[in-house]
């Protein structure tokens, strides 16, 4: 410094080598180091860097954030809760419900396919003939509403206030003149296929006859498939907009047919969509099928030959839903 020498006072401690000096002045760095707690609770390193003098004058502090500490004596957070899958459903006594069901399709002269699922969508009980393919009657109405309120969803259509009143009154009321014009006006044989394939259903098709929509094709299996895969987005708009008007079907259907039969005799809550209809193939078809309060889904299809009165029909219907609720309840 110019020539002036400096004269310090000599140190009580041994005169540090360089490489010392390096070492101490590294662990100046390490115990400046401070572990602090952020006012979130987020646990952060202060580091102080010195001047490159060795001290820590003129330096600058920086906190840098650690994950995966916390303060000691803090609880450790639990981790994110991971929905355990749910229970399987208690088993039901299958044999038994199957015989009672097929008892009141013979006491009427026909007979009735059954799926029935748990609130998991797993299947609880399955006829033999629950794959079958069977005219839809009104059930087709399900496949059209539900598609187009997909579609709408999606973006692909924009549906209007007069379009959305048909598809209620199409569920509602099942009123057929409804369910015609949103048939012609949107391409119905489209919907059921686009909804077959999007389901994965295997016996659900568009009728042979173009426009005769009650002659589309479904089975138990299939249906069960719809009204689970409903009840499983309940949460969502269109499945939420769709199940609401299934639990508001009226008694009395459009055309006068009273509607409270099967699962809508005398069972409040469930979300049902009603279907008959004579006489194609010299036969009657009466359906049933809907989600229960609980979530679990009953399918029973009712084919009947036209000799069977709708009463009797009807009737039958009724006892395979009381036996189906009597097991399930």
């Amino acid at each position: 410094m110019g020539g002036v020498s400096v004269v310090r006072p000599r140190s009580r401690r041994p005169r540090r080598g360089p490489l010392a000096r390096v070492v101490a002045a590294a662990l100046t760095v390490v115990l400046a180091s401070v572990l602090v707690v952020t006012a979130t609770g987020l646990l952060a390193v202060l580091v102080v860097r010195g001047d490159g003098s060795g001290g820590t004058r003129g330096g600058t502090a920086d906190a840098v954030a650690v994950t995966g500490l916390r303060p000691f004596g803090t609880p450790r957070e639990s981790s994110p809760a991971v929905p355990a899958p749910s229970a399987p459903a208690p088993p039901v006594d299958a044999t038994a419900l199957l015989a009672a069901v097929a008892a009141a399709a013979a006491a009427a002269r026909g007979t009735i396919d059954v799926a029935v699922l748990d609130a998991a969508g797993r299947p609880l009980v399955t006829g033999a003939s629950a794959g079958a393919a069977r005219y839809t009657a009104s059930l087709v109405k399900l496949l059209v509403v539900g598609r187009l309120l997909a579609l709408d969803a999606a973006g692909a259509l924009d549906l209007g206030d007069r379009d959305l009143a048909l598809m209620e009154r199409a569920i509602v009321r099942s009123d057929d003149g409804a369910t015609s014009i949103l048939w012609d006006r949107y391409d119905g044989a489209t919907l059921v296929a686009g909804a077959a394939a999007e389901a994965g259903l295997t016996a659900t098709a568009p009728p042979a006859v173009a426009g005769r929509w009650g002659e589309a094709t479904t089975s138990a299996s299939d249906v069960a498939v719809v009204l689970a895969g409903l009840a499983a987005a309940s949460g969502e708009p269109p499945a939420a907009t769709l199940l609401g008007w299934l639990r508001a079907t009226t008694a009395t259907a459009a055309d006068g047919f009273d509607q409270t039969f099967g699962l809508l005799r005398g069972t409040a809550g469930v979300a049902a969509k009603q279907g008959w209809m004579c006489c194609v193939d010299g036969r009657r078809q009466v359906h049933s099928a809907g989600v229960l309060p609980d979530g679990r889904v009953v399918v029973l299809l009712g084919d009947f030959p036209t000799a069977t009165s709708w009463g009797r029909a009807r009737g039958a219907l009724d006892d395979a839903a009381a036996a189906v609720l009597a097991v399930l309840s």
